[in-house]
């Protein structure tokens, strides 16, 4: 499989996904307790839940959400990576060695607890997207050291490049330098880097909502919805159960296939 086909794929589950939540119907929070737990009709799809939500629109939002979150938070630790990489390059050795300092620190940092204690730390009254923001803000302010050791050797590696003595020669300063040569050098790190957190930054949204920490209900998401294969009596009665998980690793498998491409 091309990279190509796999761009076309992910773009057409999420366009399937767009429709299927702008469709006139059900939405994702709507409940119909005279069909919990039912199986495949033509007004649902894929089923309901033991609440009786329309199963196929809360797949479709938590495909939506999830990807929307992790792509952001992929976006904001990428760029904190970047500031602090190529700081810490063209900073004194002193200051560099402390931000290395700074990022080794948060590498030993038991994120997964750090995320479950602040998730769990939020107020009853926290609204489900307050919740959403902030599980994907916590995710994106954790996720950026490793990357930020990768811009460090990238850059230093870059420095002594001819471009960047012709640069320094010209009296370009190191702000422009960095703004107009060296991040589009870096852009083939950066990209792979973006395209591994948002894998990354998934599965550890559905790790906290197994746990009953992540997106706070009604809003749909892949850990929520995962708690469902918990229940032995909807695992009988429909197979449509394992569909969130079934479009959970396949939408891992395309990012990651992507990441590994560019």
């Amino acid at each position: 499989m091309s990279r190509r086909v796999a761009s076309a794929f992910l773009v057409l589950l999420v366009l399937a996904a767009a429709v299927v939540v702008a469709r006139p119907g059900p939405s994702y929070s709507a409940q119909d307790r005279d069909a919990a737990m039912a199986g495949r009709t033509k007004q649902h799809w894929t089923g309901t839940d033991d609440l009786g939500r329309d199963r196929t629109v809360r797949v479709a939002a938590a495909l939506l959400l999830g990807l929307a979150g992790a792509a952001a938070a992929s976006a904001v630790t990428t760029s904190i990576a970047a500031g602090v990489g190529t700081a810490a390059a063209f900073s004194p050795p002193a200051v560099a060695a402390v931000l290395m300092l700074v990022s080794d620190l948060f590498l030993t940092l038991p994120w997964l607890f750090l995320l479950m204690m602040v998730r769990s730390g939020l107020p009853l009254t926290t609204s489900p997207m307050q919740s959403a923001g902030v599980t994907f803000v916590i995710l994106a302010a954790l996720g950026w050291p490793a990357c930020a050791r990768a811009v460090y050797r990238g850059t230093l590696a870059l420095r002594s490049s001819e471009w960047m003595i012709q640069g320094r020669a010209n009296g370009l300063r190191s702000g422009q330098l960095i703004r107009r040569h060296l991040l589009p050098h870096l852009r083939p790190l950066l990209v792979p880097q973006f395209l591994i957190c948002v894998p990354a930054f998934l599965v550890a949204e559905a790790n906290l909502g197994t746990l009953g920490l992540g997106i706070a209900e009604p809003l749909p998401s892949w850990g929520g919805m995962l708690l469902e294969l918990d229940n032995s009596a909807m695992l009988a009665r429909s197979n449509w159960v394992f569909l969130p998980i079934a479009l959970l690793i396949i939408v891992l498998l395309l990012l990651e296939f992507l990441a590994h491409e560019v």
